[in-house]
């Protein structure tokens, strides 16, 4: 059993540069903290390379872990010093970063694609992961966007469902190259006097619907693409909704007409 227990320990240096979002970006490796978020890493095939524990390995990683993944073990204290929910996390891993691309989004007679154009909060993309795969969505498309995917809060507030879904990084030409090919329907939302309320639109066969930024919505230049304009009518006193709740609203209207 490797116990580490020193603040001086390389292992322990090493997982703090990784886990600061600040270097993260330019890392090759992440760090994924909690059980549940590293069972669902192993089993969507994410390259596990080492696994931390608080001072014991808990019975569920018995069977999961093989001989390829190093296993150390912290001294509580010191293992609380390097997570975010501590008392309630277990376990830290070490994995390496996947990159995906278009070839990875797995199309079927009725798919739906998420594209998000330059979002900018993880724990947004986070939350919308988590609906995203919750909705069935068969790829994700972040557009112009410098966000860092692995950002611990995107995974933290995904609950794991990064791991479960093709995150592809591009540009709007070559989204829309994408969709073309694939004969997807695009549902921009957006509000103009051509938009319509996204209950009173009909989506089927293959659908992609793309959302823009917290701050400044989809940007103009989606208009001149071939694609039907949806928004959703506001009934209080403010204007809008959160991101990544106006994304849950649209996509369930989506997966209930495509069934």
């Amino acid at each position: 059993m490797k116990m580490l227990s020193s603040l001086q320990n390389f292992q322990f240096k090493r997982l703090k540069k990784i886990a600061d979002n600040r270097f993260n970006k330019k890392e090759t490796e992440f760090i994924i903290e909690g059980i549940e978020e590293i069972k669902l890493a192993i089993k969507s095939n994410f390259n596990i390379k080492k696994i931390y524990f608080r001072e014991e390995m808990p019975s569920e990683f018995k069977d999961l872990v093989n001989s390829k993944i190093e296993i150390f073990f912290f001294k509580k204290k010191l293992f609380d010093l390097l997570t975010y929910r501590k008392n309630s996390s277990k376990a830290i891993a070490v994995a390496d970063k996947k990159s995906y691309s278009f070839n990875d989004v797995f199309l079927k007679k009725k798919s739906i694609v998420l594209i998000l154009e330059k979002i900018e909060k993880p724990g947004n993309l986070g939350a919308i992961l988590r609906t995203a795969d919750g909705m069935n969505v068969s790829g994700v498309i972040i557009v112009d966007s410098k966000i860092n995917i692995y950002n611990s809060n995107v995974i933290r507030s995904s609950v794991g469902s990064i791991f479960s879904l093709p995150i592809i990084k591009s540009n709007k030409e070559k989204t829309i190259k994408f969709l073309n090919k694939n004969k997807i329907n695009l549902y921009n939302t957006i509000i103009s006097k051509n938009s319509k309320n996204y209950l009173d639109v009909s989506y089927s066969k293959k659908v992609a619907i793309a959302f823009g930024s917290e701050n400044k919505g989809l940007s103009e230049n989606w208009r001149s693409y071939n694609a039907e304009e949806i928004c959703i009518e506001m009934n209080g006193k403010n204007d809008s909704y959160n991101l990544s709740v106006s994304v849950a609203i649209i996509l369930s209207e989506v997966v209930r007409q495509t069934k």
